[in-house]
């Protein structure tokens, strides 16, 4: 939110120094169309008083194109242009009748007051064409940010509400079990308590953040597969193989628990004693490839069903967060499910 304020500064901080430039342009071209023709402070103060008056007319005409025009009051806005043009278009008409002295007049210009009404009229009219141009390219390019804003707005909304729904089953799971080991008074429940503050306070702190870490989704990873464990009496075949470069790498947060979480619940290590879940992490400078694969009961065809859902939800914030730079497989055997996934990190 910082950065976009101060952009959005800068932005405004430029517009404005071209404004002035321009402005100060246009003086020097009015002041240099009479500096032959009168003395120099004169042909300066007229042509400082037709640049601050075309300037009036100008940002008034803006002005009323944001009261009316942008409301839809055509007839308002239609009439204060009128106003605005007729009054400014006199006022320089019987300004430049004072400095109808001239020395050594350009012969294609005769001081007189058709011409100089009809010079009013016509530098009036540029001015009033170039600042409803203005005004016209400057709305449509506000209603293109807040469309953009507002897709950005939806988009994170989205990718909010899909991150909010891992499945908390496991979380009851191990509520349980650490309450059964608070029974006995057993050692191992402080450290559990801490392990799963821990795992909650990333998935509802810094999972709100647009990247976190490589090494700290791979360490709350470790504490998932630690405290899944705990529904077992004895330690199952879960392994977790990784190597994270020196470079630090970021990620999407709460990316690559879900994928584990769905080989967690779909698996068949309750009753298959020779099951297992296998998970790699493979990464480079430039992305990473993750493999995940269980055993599961291809009999269980509810229990498979039901995954559907979590995998669908990895997809969508896929095409959302890494368009073009990603890769997810499935793949099913007899026994055997596996998801492999490649990503391919930005370039920043």
């Amino acid at each position: 939110m910082v950065n976009e304020q101060a952009h959005k500064g800068n932005t405004n901080n430029l517009l404005r120094l071209l404004h002035l430039c321009v402005w100060l342009f246009i003086l020097g071209l009015s002041w240099a169309a009479f500096i032959k023709m009168m003395p120099l402070p004169d042909s300066f103060f007229r042509a400082v008083l037709n640049t601050g008056l075309l300037a009036a007319l100008f940002y008034s005409i803006g002005t009323a194109y944001s009261l009316y025009y942008e409301r839809r009051e055509y007839w308002k806005f239609g009439g204060s242009l009128v106003v605005v043009f007729s009054i400014i278009t006199i006022i320089r008409y019987y300004l430049n009748q004072q400095f109808s002295y001239m020395e050594n007049a350009s012969p294609y210009y005769e001081p007189s007051p058709v011409s100089f009404f009809f010079g009013a009229i016509v530098t009036n009219l540029t001015t009033l064409l170039n600042s409803l141009l203005y005004q016209l390219v400057r709305s449509r390019m506000r209603l293109k940010q807040r469309e953009t804003a507002l897709l950005a707005e939806q988009r994170e909304a989205k990718i909010q509400f899909l991150r909010a729904q891992m499945n908390p089953h496991f979380l009851f799971n191990t509520l349980n079990n650490i309450y059964s080991l608070a029974v006995v008074k057993s050692e191992k429940t402080a450290p559990l308590v801490l392990r799963l503050s821990d795992l909650l306070r990333y998935v509802i702190y810094d999972a709100q953040q647009e990247e976190v870490a490589l090494a700290k989704e791979v360490r709350v990873l470790e504490e998932y597969i630690e405290l899944f464990q705990l529904q077992f009496e004895h330690q199952k075949d879960i392994t977790f193989h990784y190597q994270l470069p020196r470079k630090g790498c970021v990620i999407e947060p709460l990316l690559l628990i879900p994928l584990v979480e769905n080989c967690f619940k779909h698996s068949d290590l309750t009753e298959n004693e020779n099951g297992f879940v296998h998970l790699d992490l493979a990464v480079s400078e430039d992305g990473l490839v993750f493999k995940a694969e269980n055993t599961y009961n291809p009999f269980q065809v509810q229990k498979d069903d039901q995954g559907g859902v979590g995998l669908e939800n990895i997809r969508r914030r896929l095409v959302l967060q890494y368009p073009d730079r990603h890769r997810l497989t499935i793949e099913k055997t007899d026994n055997i499910f596996k998801i492999e996934l490649e990503l391919v990190f930005a370039q920043h």
